[in-house]
């Protein structure tokens, strides 16, 4: 089913590669990253934006804790900032070396652990992984051999995980257990090639989940099934990832990138890099804190 679902421009932020939103429910602040502006940015509530933290590395994955804190990546480093106090610290040093590494998109799990996926901007092989951290300052590697490890997202009763392999094409669940293991890995859904590929992911309180294209400038609606069943065109062509939140969470935020266009493709697509929302008519899962 097409459907715009009120689609609207938010925020003009402009952002090179804005990713990773997250709804912050007890303050209504929503943040995201600029990853290659080295950034970590809010909107809000009363509609003005901010950025919260300015980094020299790449910030990829975002995520709150049970503090209020947020938990994210610079480069393959994890790190937490104190809200109150603009303060950084050092989870993990970092679990790759080498040039062009770097954690990308990331959740916490059920158990308040952070699981974030780590990926070389040059895939040609199976060189990305999905790691988790806890706040022992312990890395854990629980999925191997990913090409480019993306969206990450659990079922409603924490037993599957959904993670996206965009060089794939492909949405897959596994069997997630306490220990933070994922086991008996399989396709979910491969989205049709001639919509981009796929990128962050958010599910709603039916167990669909809500895809973002890049360069294929829509979003993708799949039923618990598998099935496609909503499509939402957007205005640009790299929509990068989303998450729901607002009153009663439901309100689906999506975040967009200019990153890698061409001097035509941003006359033609000024608005690319800004933040758009949708209300789809239902509501989101709440996301799972990160435990400090």
């Amino acid at each position: 089913m097409a459907d715009n679902y009120g689609l609207r421009r938010i925020a003009s932020v402009g952002a090179e590669l804005g990713e990773s939103p997250v709804w912050n429910n007890q303050s209504g602040v929503l943040y995201f990253v600029d990853i290659t502006g080295g950034r970590i940015n809010a909107l809000l509530p009363d509609g003005r934006f901010a950025t919260v933290h300015k980094s020299a590395a790449r910030t990829g994955a975002l995520a709150l804790t049970d503090k209020g804190n947020l938990i994210f990546t610079e480069d393959a480093s994890v790190a937490m900032l104190d809200i109150g106090t603009g303060n950084v610290s050092q989870i993990h040093a970092g679990v790759q070396e080498g040039a062009g590494y770097r954690f990308n998109d990331g959740a916490c799990d059920p158990q308040g652990r952070f699981i974030t996926g780590l990926m070389h901007e040059g895939p040609e092989r199976k060189s990305g992984a999905l790691y988790q951290f806890d706040n022992r300052d312990n890395a854990c590697l629980i999925t191997p051999e990913i090409a480019l490890p993306n969206g990450l997202a659990w079922s409603e009763d924490g037993n599957t995980l959904y993670f996206v392999d965009s060089v794939a094409c492909s949405i897959f669940q596994a069997t997630y257990n306490a220990k933070g293991m994922s086991e008996n890995i399989r396709l979910f859904v491969k989205t049709p090639a001639r919509l981009g590929r796929p990128d962050g992911i958010a599910l709603d309180e039916e167990g669909g989940i809500w895809v973002c294209q890049f360069n294929g400038a829509c979003l993708l609606r799949y039923d618990r099934n598998g099935c496609m069943s909503d499509y939402v065109a957007m205005p640009v062509p790299r929509p990068t990832s989303c998450c729901f939140g607002g009153k009663g969470l439901e309100t689906l935020f999506i975040t967009t990138a200019r990153f890698g266009m061409t001097a035509a493709e941003l006359v033609k697509y000024p608005d690319a890099g800004d933040l758009y929302a949708i209300n789809p008519g239902i509501a989101g899962n709440p996301g799972y804190l990160f435990k400090e």
